[in-house]
């Protein structure tokens, strides 16, 4: 047995005080100062074993008072599940945790994962008491509180109950102890217990941090804690990335994507078939042999455009027992027109070659919706940029703090801006600028390029040859035509030289040199546009990307 309030048991101690009494008065001399008292006390002394029983009952009463007034305060409990030697029903607040991530969907054919944990709760509120305390948490990315310690009513709940639906939320599993530990605490009840209806197993539980360890055995300090687990098939595929893997988009061309699909479950799966839909409407398919468990397989879905403006590209599989992953969805934003306009600041090698990269696809020939143009860096400032899709920047020496501000502009209305380094760079106008280009505008203070640049690094070896790309790359946009080269031939472009940077807290290393964390090529954002920086030029003076395939890819 155990006391809420145990301290108020030293209020015990006041049953010495009729104690005190009685024995202060039984004692007490009584002297008789004249004779006619002496008939008195003779009928006292016949009525003495009567005095003495009246006076040990009064004491017992008054102990009595003493004592169970203070065993009342103290609220006595006792941790005994069926508290058989108490009169009346036993009371106990109940926290009831209900999975409702994503996963719950998983369905066998007859029902959901949801729908069997529904019925387990049936089950556990069947042993809850009208009036005891019950606290319903919905378990996700958020963990939602749908009733706070509130006073149990069969029908109420029931009503409530079933109001709930999966989100489509993966679960954060880290903090379900600390929000249950929250709850309980909060809840008004000597005997607690906490109800964990979910589908994660065992092995979802082992990997976790020695904090989330630590967590659970403080929970289960505060309650009794009961995992109820929802059983289920573990098949299932998933399509866990869709992307643009090359192609432009503009209207009246074809891009490539690439879907992924993950085997999430412990049995390999055959003849996957994957849909691809345009605004609803399908355009290709392909078929996958096999999926091996916990395998993914990739397939090239080809979509073609045929307006403009947002386009929404999904890539589905079918049959699957979670619909909720079976389907990848990405909005396209496609152009009418595409202009191009490249900026060289050389000898004009630059714009050359850049002209001859953007148009290989279009077998070197420009057409009324795909503009590539070239113009010397001592007219750029002539251009209008309102028709302007993208700006490239080769080897140009220097830009006045205006015309930073206006490609500050430019980018952040969505537009890009493609930056190449060269012999003509003058690193510390080109620092400054970068740095103030958004001041005039009261902007987020966010570079123009996505870092600062620093000293030209010498790669060559002894026999005039540079160091090649490091094969290891992000999963990045543009990396991805580069991943489908051969080693051998991305081995052989060669940068011999390239400018040290520093990059910007914002800014994504896309490709660096091979043996070291130099970046060749670094890309961040700026507003609704991005800007893609190269620390290498473009003409054949410090690499020769316009003799292999890289640079046009």
């Amino acid at each position: 047995m155990t006391f809420l309030n145990p301290l108020l048991l030293l209020a015990g101690l006041g049953v010495a005080l009729p104690i005190l009494a009685h024995l202060l008065n039984r004692y007490r001399v009584q002297h008789t100062p004249w004779a006619a008292m002496q008939f008195l006390n003779r009928s006292v002394r016949v009525r003495s074993r009567q005095l003495r029983l009246r006076d040990l009952l009064l004491l017992l009463l008054r102990c009595s008072v003493v004592l169970l007034l203070a065993f009342a305060l103290s609220r006595p409990a006792t941790h005994d599940s069926d508290g058989s030697w108490l009169p009346g029903e036993r009371r106990a607040g109940v926290v009831i945790a209900l999975d409702t991530s994503f996963s719950m969907q998983h369905s066998d054919g007859q029902s959901t994962r949801f729908e069997r944990a529904l019925e387990q709760i049936d089950v556990i509120r069947n042993r809850i008491h009208t009036g005891d305390p019950v606290s319903l948490v919905l378990l996700g990315g958020e963990h939602t509180v749908v009733m706070r310690n509130m006073a149990y009513e069969p029908e109420k709940f029931h009503d409530i109950l079933q109001k709930q639906r999966v989100s489509a939320e993966s679960l954060d599993l880290d903090s379900v102890p600390k929000r249950l530990h929250e709850l309980a605490e909060d809840m008004v009840a000597h005997q607690k217990e906490i109800y964990i209806v979910s589908d994660i197993q065992a092995h979802d539980w082992q990997p976790r941090s020695k904090r989330l360890r630590k967590t659970l055995k403080a929970l289960d300090g505060a309650a009794s804690v009961f995992l109820v687990p929802v059983s289920g098939s573990e098949d299932n595929l998933a399509v866990t990335d869709l992307s643009l893997v090359s192609g432009t988009l503009r209207k009246g061309t074809v891009a490539r994507y690439q879907a992924t699909i993950r085997n999430c479950g412990t049995n390999p799966v055959s003849d996957v078939e994957v849909q691809c839909r345009v605004d609803g409407v399908q355009i290709d398919s392909k078929r996958i042999s096999l999926v091996l468990p916990g395998a993914s397989e990739t397939v090239s879905l080809f979509v073609p455009f045929h307006n403009a403006g947002a386009t929404r590209i999904t890539a589905a599989v079918s049959g699957d027992s979670l619909p909720a992953d079976n389907v990848r969805r990405v909005v396209a934003v496609v152009r009418d027109r595409v202009s191009v306009l490249c900026v060289d600041g050389s000898s004009g090698d630059a714009g050359r070659l850049i002209i001859s990269a953007l148009l290989a696809r279009n077998e070197g020939a420009e057409d009324k919706d795909y503009i590539v143009r070239s113009v010397p860096w001592l007219a750029f400032p002539g251009e209008d940029l309102e028709y302007v899709d993208v700006v490239v920047m080769a080897n140009v020496p220097e830009i006045t703090p205006v015309q930073a501000q206006q490609l500050s502009r430019y980018v952040r209305k969505g537009n890009g801006l493609v930056w190449f380094a060269g012999d003509q760079i003058k690193i510390a106008e080109w620092n400054e600028r970068s740095e103030r280009a958004n001041e005039a505008d009261g902007a987020v203070k966010t570079p123009l390029l996505p870092a600062v640049i620093e000293p030209v690094v010498d790669n060559s070896d002894a026999i005039g040859a540079g160091k090649p790309l490091d094969p290891s790359m992000p999963d990045h946009l543009l990396c991805r035509p580069l991943q489908s080269l051969p080693a051998d031939l991305l081995s052989e472009t060669r940068f011999v030289k390239h400018l040290k940077v520093q990059p910007a807290a914002t800014s994504v290393a896309v490709l660096n040199v091979a043996g070291s964390e130099s970046p060749i090529l670094l890309e961040h954002s700026l507003g609704r546009g991005h800007v893609v920086m190269f620390t290498t030029s473009a003409e054949a003076t410090w690499n020769n990307m316009a003799l292999t395939p890289v640079f046009p890819m």
